[in-house]
């Protein structure tokens, strides 16, 4: 378990040995599927979007040679509805309960959640939470899943024990699961998600779909993409989910990047370069001020990036050895304690 207050920062390279592809490759797929008219082109088209749209999106965000799609309708905000689809209907399509549970060398969130459990389920007291910056739900349920059958117990009472720790989607995620507290009932995590499966059988030319149906399918899909968040510099001093990651951020002895691409304005927005380098942690002799940890992977980094990324956080991240991926990082680096 860990009892010290510790913060995990997730990038896009966390769930990339889950089937899911980094923000470049999302980039390229939206681009390729799009202009070739692919499924997706055809999903977008049952989705109420015009064709002349739609090969706008693709055009532009391929000669914009933007390499996030986040970054992109930042800049091009006509684009925002059809922009927040695309991504929910590309992530959808990786969600599969077996590739999380199933073997990969890559593969690390088991490695993670079996240091947070403790042999009673009355002991499972952690003091962890993860801050996101990714819409899919992988690790949410990933953890979840695990808690339930690790100690065999019900969907209610796994929700109480997970709920206990916060994990922050900054950017908003393509709906809430199920156990996640929510007012809607939550989305299963699930590629065979109804109202995505309906949208998809719709395209059959033998098609049986009623008019109802696809109609409750297009709302139910544009509910889930409209919980993607676009953040604006203008937010961030007002958005919750932003506030309670500096605090979290303020309290943590330990704080650790995963497959994190450093990007600027994410640095800045977390406001890595004002966190203070010392934190006052409580002993049974009192109190003392201790240097705060804070580690980071750099797999695929080369010098110069991470020369420019210690200067814009002020040298406050220590950066790890380039040739290891998260699992070898963890397993290496992270104090579980």
């Amino acid at each position: 378990m860990i009892t010290k207050p510790t913060v995990f920062i997730l990038g896009a390279g966390a769930s990339i040995p889950y089937n899911y592809p980094s923000g470049k490759e999302l980039v390229s797929q939206l681009i390729s599927e799009l202009s070739n008219k692919q499924l997706l082109f055809q999903l977008c088209s049952k989705l109420e979007f015009k064709t002349e749209e739609i090969n706008n999106f693709s055009n532009a965000l391929k000669f914009s040679g933007d390499y996030s799609i986040d970054a992109f309708l930042e800049r091009n905000s006509e684009f925002m509805k059809l922009g927040k689809m695309v991504i929910t209907l590309k992530l959808i399509a990786s969600e599969n309960t077996g590739i999380l549970f199933s073997g990969g060398k890559d593969k690390w969130y088991g490695d993670l959640v079996n240091e947070l459990k403790s042999p009673a389920l009355s002991d499972f007291k952690n003091e962890v939470s993860f801050l996101t910056f990714n819409y899919d739900r992988s690790f949410d349920h990933y953890l979840f899943v695990a808690i339930n059958n690790s100690y065999g117990i019900s969907d209610r009472e796994c929700a109480e024990v997970v709920n206990t720790i916060p994990i922050i989607h900054l950017h908003g995620q393509i709906g809430k699961l199920p156990w996640q507290n929510n007012n809607d009932g939550g989305r299963p995590y699930d590629n065979e998600y109804k109202a995505y499966r309906t949208i998809i059988d719709s395209l059959s030319q033998h098609s049986s779909i009623s008019a109802l149906n696809l109609s409750s399918a297009v709302h139910d899909l544009k509910r889930i993409s409209a919980q993607i968040k676009i953040i604006h510099e203008a937010d961030i001093d007002n958005d919750v989910e932003f506030q309670e990651s500096h605090r979290l951020l303020d309290n943590a002895e330990n704080i650790y990047f995963l497959g994190f691409g450093y990007n600027d304005d994410n640095l800045r927005r977390l406001k890595m370069a004002d966190l203070s380098e010392e934190i006052v942690v409580k002993t049974q002799t009192g109190e003392k001020s201790k240097r705060r940890l804070i580690l980071g992977t750099t797999y695929g980094l080369g010098e110069a990036k991470k020369a420019h990324i210690k200067s814009i956080t002020n040298d406050k991240i220590y950066l790890g050895a380039p040739s290891r991926k998260i699992l070898e990082f963890i397993n290496n680096s992270v104090a579980f304690e």
